[in-house]
């Protein structure tokens, strides 16, 4: 009997999280993850040994393929799609004033008042979508196994909460020290983009889970994640799991 190795979507970091996560680019850009670049070498070195090694002498060997950057935006993202639709409409709104500094429609004082005051709005409306999302994790029976750890997050996020509320209120006022609340909100979202890569990467770790479930039913040996990965695969031998998965998905979330 053939061995069954499941690779579940390995060389691309699923568990590593999305580009973008949860709330896209509105936000603060992600860091580079530099650190990660030689230990997804070894891992792609070791995969390339690996299947090298396979030989396809009998039975055969079966892979499949999963677009997980898709599943991750076709399923998780529209579960808070009411949240994504308020931060960037906050995030236009900045973009408005700016384009309206830039015109000469506004002084600089004033300028530099509204931003700080839309940046902390931007920063909450981003925090609602993360908070969204892990209610709506902590309430899926799907996550039944990690909702210990997903409460005790919610209230680990409580004082971010807190003090982003703290800093909206502050900023419909006149802001007498820019740079000291400025540096704040880069706390926070520092913050809040830990909270959102922690969530994005609960979301990476059900779609690997559902694929491995998925592979081991329909007895698959490899595979492998689309996006960077597969420049070439023939349709007949190379079959694409991403709906099986993608249908399990959403059963997470049955309320929708």
């Amino acid at each position: 009997m053939k061995t069954q190795w499941i690779v579940g979507l390995i060389a691309g970091a699923l568990i590593l999280g999305f580009v973008g996560g949860l709330v896209g680019s509105f936000a603060f850009p992600a860091k580079s993850p530099e650190g990660d670049v030689a230990k997804l070498t070894e891992r792609v070195a070791s995969l390339e040994t690996r299947v090298a090694g396979i030989t396809t002498s009998g039975g055969g060997l079966r892979v499949g393929v999963v677009d997980a950057e898709t599943l991750f935006t076709r399923v998780f993202l529209p579960q808070v799609q009411t949240e994504r639709a308020a931060m960037e409409a906050k995030a236009r709104d900045i973009q408005t004033l700016q384009a309206d500094y830039a015109a000469g429609k506004i002084k600089l004082d004033a300028y530099q008042q509204r931003y700080l005051r839309l940046q902390a709005e931007l920063i909450q409306a981003s925090l609602q979508v993360n908070l969204a999302m892990l209610e709506k994790m902590i309430a899926s029976p799907g996550f039944l196994t990690l909702r210990t750890d997903l409460q005790s997050l919610r209230t680990q996020a409580q004082p971010i909460v807190d003090e982003v509320e703290k800093a909206v209120k502050e900023a419909q006022v006149t802001i007498l020290d820019m740079t000291g609340f400025n540096e704040r909100l880069q706390q926070l979202q520092t913050a809040f983009q830990q909270l959102d890569q922690l969530l994005t990467q609960v979301a990476a770790a059900k779609i690997l889970e559902i694929t491995q479930q998925v592979a081991n039913e329909k007895g698959y040996d490899l595979v492998l994640r689309t996006k960077d990965v597969v420049m070439f695969r023939r349709e007949s031998t190379v079959i694409d799991l991403s709906s099986d998965v993608e249908g399990r998905l959403w059963a997470l979330f049955p309320t929708r």
